[in-house]
C-alpha cells in the first residue's frame, strides 16, 4: 500500500534539503571559533595575512577616489594594487566595512567560498534537473573535496583558501553554480541574462575559474544537430560577460607584458605521491560511487544509445577530462598547471550521488538514504580532519594572538615612517610564523607605514625577480619563488649594493647565524633589537628614490630585456644603469652611449660632469622632483609601468633592473599615475554593453536586436566556425612544435638517469637546461651536476672544466664552494698537489662558515707533512 503523505511530496522534500543543508553549513561552522572569527584582530596565516593590505588600501585610498585599481608604493617597488589581481572579494569586503570592523568583514568574505561551495553543489544539481535526493547529497559529498588535507596549494578546498586562495575558492564555488544554471540555460533555451552576470562575477573573483568555465561550455558545441545555436549562446554569454568585465579586464589584459610571469609545473616526484595527493583516501567512498554511476550510465548507453545528452552525466565526465587536460597544457599555455586539477578532483566526488537515483527506491527510503548518506558523509570527513580547525583558529585569531606579537609590533613602531622614508628589507625564516605568518612583514606597509620590497602579488611587477634575489643575498634560507630565475647563496657584500640600488636602508634579521654576519660588519649599525629580531640601518648613503646618474646609461637594443637586466643585476657594475629602447632618436642620442655590442660585465665608462642632488616628494601615486639640472639623467627607483606619466621631460625611460629614468627639461619634474587608453576603452566597452543590454529589452528597440540577430543567423555561425577552426589548428601547431619540458622537468629527468648511473644521458639533459634554460632556478644546480657526471667517470680534466663553467657563469651560486672543493680533488687525483691546496686555502678563506670549508681543511690536513 502506497505511503499517504500528510503534506505534499515537493514540500516534504524542501524540507528535508533544508534540514540536510543546514547540518551541513553547521558542520562546517563547528570549525570555526565564533569568538575569533567576530573578533577585531587582522586575519594571520599564509598568504591571507599579506591580503588585508589591500582590502585596506582600496577601502582607504583607492575608493575614495572612484578607482578600484591603481599605484601602490608599498611593496614590490611599486605596482597597481588590483590591477593584476580579483577586485570582486575586496570590494565585498569593504562594502561590509561599512556595517562591521574591516577586521570582521575581511575575514567573513575570506572563507565565504567554504560555505558557499555546498549551496552552490546543490544548486547546480537542482538547476540540472536531478531528482530528489541527488541536489542534497551531492552537497554532502562536496564536503570531501573541502576537507581534503592533501595539498593547500591547487585551490578549491579549505587548506587553500586558508594559505591565501579565497578568491579562487569565491570563483570556483560560483563555477560550479554557473555550470548548473548554463546547462538549464542551453538545454530549455531560456535567456541568457543570468548566466552572463554570474559569468561576469566569477571573472572578477579569479581567472582561473573564469577559463574553466570558458572551456567546460565547449561541451555543448559535441551535441549532434546543435551546434548553430549553441555556439550563438555561448558567444552571447561569454562575449556580454566579457565586455562586461572590460574596464578592469582590458587595461590587465594590455598591460601583462609589464608583469613577471609566474608559470610552473607542479613536480610529481612518484606515483605514489601522485595517487596520494590527487586521489587522497578521504575520495574513495565517493570516486566508488562515482565509478559504480559510470558503469551503469554505460551499460544503459548501449541499451539506449539517445541517452547520452538526456542526461547531465557526459557533460560532468567532459568537464573531468578537460581539467585533467589543462592540467597537461598548463605550462604549454603559461598558466600554473595545477590550479585546474580541483575541478577534476570535485566532479569525480559529487558526481558519485547521482548513484543515489539509479536504484529507484521509494521515497521514504530515499529519504532515509539522503539523511543517512549525508550523515556518514560527515562522520568519515571528521574523522580524516586533522589540522584543518588548528589552523582556521590560527588564522582567524589574527597577528594580535600570536606569541610574537608584542615583538612584532615593537619593530614595526621602531620603523614607523611613511612612503617617503626609504625602503625596509627583511629575512625570509619560518620563524616569522610566530608573529603570523612567514610573510608577516609583507604587512610592513599596514603596520608601520613603510614600504618593503616583498609582496603577496608577485607576478604585478617588473620588479620581482630583482627582489627576490635581493632576499636570497640576505636570507640564509630562500623563498626562491619563481621558477624562471636563478639565486644567490647568502652575500652580504653584494646585498649592500643591492639594497643602495633599491633605495633600502633598514634590515630586520631574525636568525642567529645572519644577525652574527650583520653585527660583524661595519656597514651597519644596529637601531632595534628585541629577540628574536634586529633591526640593523645602512650607516652611510644618500637614500633617495630619485637619484642623479653619475655615468651615461648604455642602450641595450634586445628582444629579452628582462634577461639582459638580471645578468646585469646579478653580475655587472650598477653604477653603469642599462637603458632598454628599439631605436635611439636624435634628442635621445646626447644623453646615451649606443654601444649595442657592450660586453654586460665591461660596460663603458663615460662621467657625466656636475652630478648634483635633487628633492624629492614620494606619494601614492606622484613623485615630485624639485631642483633637477636640465640634461641630468635622474633614475626613479620605482617599479617601470606604461601608466606613469611625466611632466618637465620628455619621456619615461624604462632602465634597469626595472625602474624608470628621466631627463629633465625643467627644474621640477612630476611623475603621476594615471589611467591610459585600456582604461578607457574598457570602461567605454563596459557602459555600451550596459546601455545596448537594456535597450534590447526595451519594446522600441526590438527590431534592433531582431536586426543584429538576423545578421548572426546568415554569417555569425559561418564566420564563428572558420575563426573556430583556425583557432584550434594554430594553437595545436603551436603546442606540438613549440614546447619543450619545463627546466624543472628536465632537471628532474636528468636526476632520474644519474640515479640509474646513465650519466650519458643525465649529461644531454643537464645541458639542455644551461643552453636554453641559462638563469632559470635549477640552471646552477644542472650545471653542477652537468660536472658530477663526469667525476662519477673519473674524467677530472672534463669535471674541472665544467666545474669551472659554473663558477664563471654563475658565481653568485650557493654551489660554488662545493665545485671548488670538487676542482681540488680532481687535481689531487691528477697528481697535482699544489694545486689542489690552493684550491682548497681558498674555500676556506672565501667560505670559513661552509661545510665545505671544513672538508678543505680536512683534505689539507691529510696532505700536509707529518
Amino acid at each position: 500500500m502506497p505511503v499517504r503523505w500528510p503534506i505534499p511530496r515537493e514540500r516534504y522534500r524542501f524540507w528535508v534539503d533544508a534540514i540536510l543543508m543546514v547540518l551541513i553549513l553547521g558542520f562546517i561552522l563547528c570549525f570555526f571559533d565564533l569568538h575569533h572569527l567576530f573578533s577585531k584582530t587582522i586575519s594571520a596565516g599564509g598568504d591571507t595575512a599579506s591580503h588585508y593590505y589591500t582590502a585596506q588600501y582600496l577601502r582607504d585610498y583607492l575608493l575614495p577616489k572612484f578607482k578600484i585599481s591603481g599605484w601602490c608604493p608599498g611593496n614590490l617597488a611599486g605596482f597597481p594594487m588590483l590591477q593584476n589581481y580579483f577586485p570582486l572579494p575586496f570590494v565585498l569586503m569593504v562594502l561590509g566595512s561599512w556595517i562591521i570592523p574591516l577586521q570582521i568583514s575581511f575575514k567573513i568574505v575570506s572563507v565565504l567560498g567554504i560555505f558557499l561551495l555546498p549551496v552552490c553543489t546543490y544548486g547546480m544539481f537542482r538547476t540540472m534537473k536531478q531528482p530528489f535526493p541527488i541536489p542534497i547529497v551531492g552537497a554532502g559529498l562536496s564536503l570531501l573535496f573541502l576537507f581534503n588535507q592533501g595539498n593547500s596549494m591547487w585551490g578549491g578546498n579549505i587548506p587553500s583558501t586558508l594559505a591565501g586562495e579565497f578568491c579562487y575558492s569565491i570563483g570556483f564555488s560560483l563555477t560550479v553554480l554557473w555550470l548548473g544554471l548554463l546547462y538549464r540555460t542551453i538545454q530549455e533555451n531560456r535567456p541568457v541574462t543570468a548566466c552572463t552576470v554570474l559569468l561576469a562575477v566569477i571573472g572578477f573573483c579569479h581567472g582561473y575559474t573564469l577559463l574553466c568555465a570558458g572551456f567546460f561550455s565547449l561541451f555543448f558545441l559535441t551535441i549532434p544537430g546543435q551546434y548553430g545555436s549553441h555556439l550563438k549562446k555561448l558567444i552571447l554569454i561569454h562575449g556580454s560577460a566579457i565586455l562586461i568585465m572590460a574596464f578592469w579586464l582590458l587595461p590587465l589584459l594590455a598591460n601583462l607584458p609589464h608583469t613577471t610571469k609566474f608559470n610552473m609545473v607542479w613536480l610529481f616526484y612518484t606515483s605514489h605521491q601522485m595517487a596520494k595527493e590527487v586521489f587522497p583516501v578521504i575520495f574513495w567512498p565517493a570516486i566508488a560511487m562515482t565509478i559504480g554511476y559510470s558503469l551503469r550510465f554505460m551499460i544503459q548507453k548501449r541499451q539506449n544509445p539517445g541517452i547520452l545528452f538526456q542526461t547531465p552525466f557526459p557533460f560532468i565526465w567532459f568537464m573531468i577530462l578537460i581539467s585533467l587536460g589543462l592540467y597537461f597544457l598548463g605550462y604549454r599555455i603559461g598558466v600554473v598547471d595545477i590550479r585546474f586539477l580541483p575541478f577534476m578532483q570535485f566532479f569525480l566526488v559529487v558526481s558519485g550521488a547521482m548513484l543515489i537515483h539509479i536504484a529507484r527506491l521509494p521515497q521514504v527510503v530515499q529519504i532515509l538514504c539522503s539523511g543517512i548518506l549525508v550523515i556518514l558523509t560527515l562522520l568519515w570527513v571528521d574523522s580524516r580532519e586533522s589540522y584543518i580547525q588548528h589552523w582556521i583558529r590560527f588564522n582567524t585569531s589574527g597577528f594580535e594572538q600570536k606569541p610574537l606579537w608584542p615583538v612584532f609590533s615593537a619593530v614595526n613602531r621602531s620603523l614607523a615612517g611613511s612612503f617617503q622614508d626609504p625602503r625596509v628589507v627583511y629575512e625570509h625564516s619560518m620563524i616569522h610564523d610566530r608573529a603570523g605568518t612567514t610573510r608577516a612583514f609583507e604587512s610592513l606597509p599596514l603596520f608601520s607605514g613603510r614600504a618593503t620590497l616583498e609582496g603577496v602579488y608577485i607576478q604585478a611587477s617588473l620588479s620581482d625577480p630583482f627582489i627576490f634575489y635581493v632576499q636570497s643575498e640576505l636570507s640564509h634560507s630562500p623563498s626562491t619563488p619563481i621558477p624562471d630565475y636563478s639565486y644567490s647563496r647568502y652575500d652580504l657584500t653584494r646585498g649592500i649594493e643591492h639594497l643602495r640600488l633599491f633605495n633600502v636602508r633598514d634590515y630586520v634579521v631574525v636568525e642567529e647565524k645572519t644577525r652574527e654576519r650583520v653585527k660583524a660588519d661595519p656597514n651597519f649599525e644596529t637601531i632595534f633589537e628585541s629577540m628574536p629580531y634586529t633591526v640593523f640601518r645602512l650607516k652611510q648613503g644618500d637614500f633617495r628614490y630619485v637619484e642623479p646618474v653619475r655615468f651615461r646609461p648604455v642602450v641595450m637594443k634586445t628582444d629579452n630585456w628582462k634577461a639582459v637586466s638580471y645578468r646585469w643585476f646579478r653580475l655587472a657594475d650598477l653604477s653603469v644603469p642599462l637603458v632598454f629602447k628599439d631605436d635611439l632618436d636624435e634628442i635621445d642620442r646626447p644623453w646615451f652611449i649606443d654601444s649595442p655590442d657592450s660586453d654586460i660585465l665591461n660596460l663603458p665608462h663615460e662621467s657625466i660632469p656636475g652630478v648634483a642632488p635633487v628633492k624629492e616628494t614620494v606619494r601614492e601615486e606622484e613623485i615630485i622632483i624639485e631642483g633637477a639640472t636640465i640634461g641630468q639623467p635622474l633614475l626613479v627607483k620605482m617599479s617601470y609601468h606604461p601608466n606613469w606619466k611625466v611632466a618637465g621631460a620628455d619621456r619615461i625611460y624604462l632602465a634597469s633592473p626595472a625602474f624608470m629614468l628621466v631627463i629633465p627639461h625643467s627644474a621640477t619634474v612630476r611623475l603621476r599615475y594615471s589611467g591610459s587608453w585600456p582604461e578607457t576603452a574598457g570602461l567605454i566597452l563596459s557602459v555600451l554593453i550596459v546601455i545596448l543590454s537594456i535597450l534590447f529589452h526595451i519594446q522600441p528597440f526590438h527590431c534592433l536586436r531582431n536586426g543584429v540577430e538576423r545578421i548572426y543567423d546568415s554569417l555569425g555561425v559561418r564566420l564563428s566556425l572558420v575563426a573556430l577552426t583556425v583557432i584550434l589548428v594554430f594553437t595545436g601547431y603551436h603546442l606540438m612544435t613549440g614546447f619543450s619540458d619545463s627546466p624543472q622537468v628536465l632537471f628532474q629527468k636528468g636526476l632520474v638517469d644519474y640515479r640509474r648511473k646513465d650519466y650519458n644521458a643525465a649529461r644531454n639533459r643537464f645541458w639542455a637546461i644551461m643552453s636554453q634554460y641559462p638563469q632559470t632556478l635549477p640552471s646552477d644546480q644542472a650545471g653542477f651536476h652537468y660536472g658530477l657526471c663526469f667525476y662519477l667517470e673519473k674524467d677530472w680534466q672534463n669535471t674541472i672544466q665544467a666545474m669551472n663553467m659554473l663558477i664563471t657563469d654563475y658565481p653568485d651560486s650557493p654551489k660554488v664552494s662545493e665545485a671548488l672543493y670538487h676542482i681540488g680533488i680532481c687535481h689531487r687525483h691528477m697528481g697535482q698537489r699544489n694545486v689542489a691546496e690552493t684550491i682548497f686555502q681558498k674555500i676556506v678563506r672565501e667560505f670559513p662558515r661552509d661545510i665545505w670549508a671544513q672538508y678543505s681543511q680536512d683534505r689539507l690536513r691529510e696532505m700536509s707533512p707529518s
